[in-house]
């Protein structure tokens, strides 16, 4: 997820799309509404993979050294996420002290401090949040794309990404390796190679506009192996069938091929690029305020019709801490965060 100078508006929109999926799947998991088709927005985040996969190659193009892919990432992510954290731990603290839970102030002080490096994973300590879990994930990517760029392979990105992916999925879907399950867990990233990898490709298809037979060739087989990692990646095997999945990831790859050739514009509209604007703080509270507090309560104590209770009550509050957050937290600080960050460097440098 990252801004763009030049901005390209049907992203925005798929990103606003991606995130209604999750936050209307969060709101339906465990009811019978899921089965109104709702529950297939558990691949909300499936999309989101593809779209990094598309910006994250092309911003690529621009930055000149490692130290600016690292200093943007640092500055697009850390603030927006610092203070999703932050909200969602003191109303974590509220709850707790509410139900007098046995959970000591050290113990959550810790797990607030790991969760604020966003590597909570490899630390063994519990995301505070379980839409937590995709953060690790992507990082994961990051990592594997500032290797490529530092090591001057993105001429190889293909093979790279293909090989990978192949392997994955072979290893995985046929063979049943217990290695590849053991790396899994450590490089939680690898069942979503495709994914990301997809995403690279639509954004080669979208700038260069050639060798089309051949990407196209790539994307049929990221879609084949992103279908056969079903039962290894994610959490949506959790609540939909392969089929389901099948379906949406096809979709997914769908609206990708008309966005890189310019027949997507129907999907922008006003409230897309909001919800698109708006979108990573969305995702990182909308869960907690949502199911953790507000549908829960109103249905539970005071009775409250369901879809009052999430689209009239709760939908508004959520988009409105998002929109909070993104506009007097994320984007103020993206910009100084990474002003001082480009600062500190310069400096380090010169001593």
């Amino acid at each position: 997820m990252d801004n763009i100078s030049n901005r390209l508006q049907e992203l925005d929109a798929l990103r606003g799309i991606a995130a209604l999926m999750v936050v209307l799947f969060h709101f339906t998991m465990g009811r019978q509404e899921a089965n109104l088709g709702f529950k297939l927005g558990a691949t909300g985040v499936d999309l989101f993979f593809i779209i990094s996969g598309f910006v994250i190659f092309m911003s690529l193009s621009k930055v000149k050294t490692s130290k600016d892919f690292i200093i943007n990432r640092i500055s697009r992510l850390y603030p927006t996420y610092w203070a999703c954290v932050s909200f969602t731990s003191l109303l974590t603290i509220t709850y707790f002290s509410y139900t007098k839970s046995d959970i000591t102030f050290s113990q959550y002080l810790i797990q607030y401090i790991g969760n604020m490096t966003m590597f909570q994973y490899y630390l063994n300590i519990p995301n505070i949040d379980d839409t937590y879990w995709t953060m690790i994930v992507e990082m994961n990517f990051y990592i594997l794309v500032l290797f490529v760029f530092y090591f001057n392979l993105t001429k190889y990105i293909k093979p790279i990404g293909l090989l990978l992916s192949t392997i994955i999925t072979i290893l995985t879907s046929f063979f049943n390796n217990p290695v590849i399950h053991k790396l899994s867990i450590y490089i939680p990233f690898l069942p979503f190679m495709p994914l990301f990898f997809s995403g690279i490709i639509f954004y080669k298809i979208y700038t260069e506009k050639s060798k089309l037979f051949e990407n196209y060739i790539i994307l049929a087989i990221c879609l084949i192996c992103q279908i056969l990692l079903f039962h290894s990646s994610g959490k949506s095997k959790a609540f939909i069938s392969q089929v389901e999945y099948a379906v949406m990831v096809s979709l997914f790859f769908l609206l990708f091929t008309l966005f890189v050739n310019g027949k997507l514009k129907f999907i922008v509209c006003k409230t897309s690029l909001f919800l698109g604007k708006i979108s990573f703080a969305l995702y990182l509270t909308h869960l907690m305020v949502s199911c953790g507090f507000i549908i829960p309560l109103l249905t539970n104590r005071f009775y409250i019709n369901f879809w009052v209770s999430s689209l009239f009550v709760s939908l508004p509050i959520i988009i409105g801490i998002a929109t909070i957050i993104t506009y007097y937290i994320e984007i103020p600080l993206n910009k100084k965060m990474r002003e001082k960050l480009r600062t500190s460097w310069v400096l380090r440098q010169a001593n």
